[in-house]
Order: structure tokens, then C-alpha cells, then sequence
């Protein structure tokens, strides 16, 4: 689901060639529709990870992005408990606690200019499944960094998550991630 995760946006990363760039100050929105109408999001700031321009162009970013599933918060305890320990198994074994992004790849974002729109692909870990995601990604300059921002979908019968349900009340198999954060070297 997420992750992210997470997420991506190194597109002004390849701005500069040289050292890694490291996630700040990011928010991480896991907009979650229900079937029987109306949304809820999953919220955490707990985005980490850095990616270098790669050497080889594909993909374009070596490095990973990781979203602390543990830390997302529905606003409600026992949604929270159940997101985390009945759908994603977060205490299962070792990387269901994460979603990670990696193998980054940007598509209409100038490498030279890091400002702009654009697309992106990447490999998502999430709950012992590894699977190709795409979505959008637009990406500015912001003090010292880069603030990028990507929103991607994420089914989550891809990742054998079952479909959330509580009472009668469930969650789509689809869910929307939304990443913003800030990138620096």
C-alpha cells in the first residue's frame, strides 16, 4: 500500500551527479476509498531513504525510498490496529514492516533542470511482493533541495493484501498513494 510509499521524486536529483540525496520533511497519504462511498487516508511522516543519479541511466536513480508502515495513522485505534496487523501483517516476518520503493525511473523531467512534470516507474516492496508501479511526479526547487511531489495507485490484490472490511464496510481493492517531500544532498 503505500509506501510509498513511497515514493519518489528524485527527479531534480539528477540535477548534480555527485553524493546521494537524502528524504526530509515528508508526508506520506494513503487516501483509502471505502465501498460503501466516502474515503479515509493513512498518514505518516515516517519517509526515509536516499537514491544517487545512476551511472548506467536505467533506471535512473540507484538507492531506495522506505515507508515505516508501522507508523500509519487512520485516526482511529482500531482501524490503526487492523490496517497494521490484520492487512498489511506488518509483524510477520522481516520487510513487511516497510514499503520500499527502488529501482527509480523518470519519464519528461529534464535531468538538467529539476524542475517540471513528469512520470515515473519503480519496483515496489510491500508485503513480501515485488511489483512494478507508475504514476505522476512533479518535482521544484525549494531552498537547498527539491521538493517533489508523487501520487500513484497501488491495487492491493497485487500485493495479496485482502480487501480491508469491518462490519460490512470495506476499503477498495485500489488505493491512492500521495508522497510529498523534500530532497537534499
Amino acid at each position: 500500500m503505500k509506501t510509498t510509499l513511497f515514493l519518489v521524486w528524485l527527479a531534480g536529483a539528477t540535477i548534480a551527479a555527485a553524493g546521494p540525496w537524502r528524504v526530509e520533511q515528508a508526508d506520506v497519504r494513503v487516501v483509502c476509498p471505502m465501498t460503501v462511498g466516502g474515503s479515509f487516508a493513512a498518514k505518516t511522516t515516517a519517509l526515509s531513504g536516499s537514491v544517487t543519479p545512476s551511472t548506467h541511466h536505467s533506471p535512473a536513480f540507484d538507492g531506495s525510498l522506505a515507508v515505516d508502515l508501522r507508523t500509519l495513522d487512520t485516526g482511529i485505534g482500531l482501524r490503526n490496529e487492523h490496517l497494521r496487523e490484520r492487512y498489511l501483517e506488518v509483524s510477520k516476518a522481516p520487510g513487511y514492516d516497510n514499503a520500499i520503493l527502488s529501482d527509480i525511473d523518470l519519464k519528461g523531467v529534464d535531468p538538467v533542470a529539476p524542475e517540471g512534470k513528469g512520470s515515473f516507474t519503480g519496483s515496489l516492496a510491500l508485503h513480501g511482493v515485488k511489483n512494478t508501479v507508475a504514476g505522476s511526479v512533479e518535482a521544484r526547487k525549494a531552498g537547498a533541495g527539491i521538493r517533489v511531489k508523487a501520487t500513484f495507485p497501488v491495487n492491493l490484490s497485487d500485493f495479496h493484501i485482502d480487501e480491508p472490511s469491518y462490519l460490512g464496510v470495506g476499503v477498495k481493492n485500489t488505493v491512492q498513494v500521495e508522497v510529498a517531500f523534500t530532497i537534499t544532498q
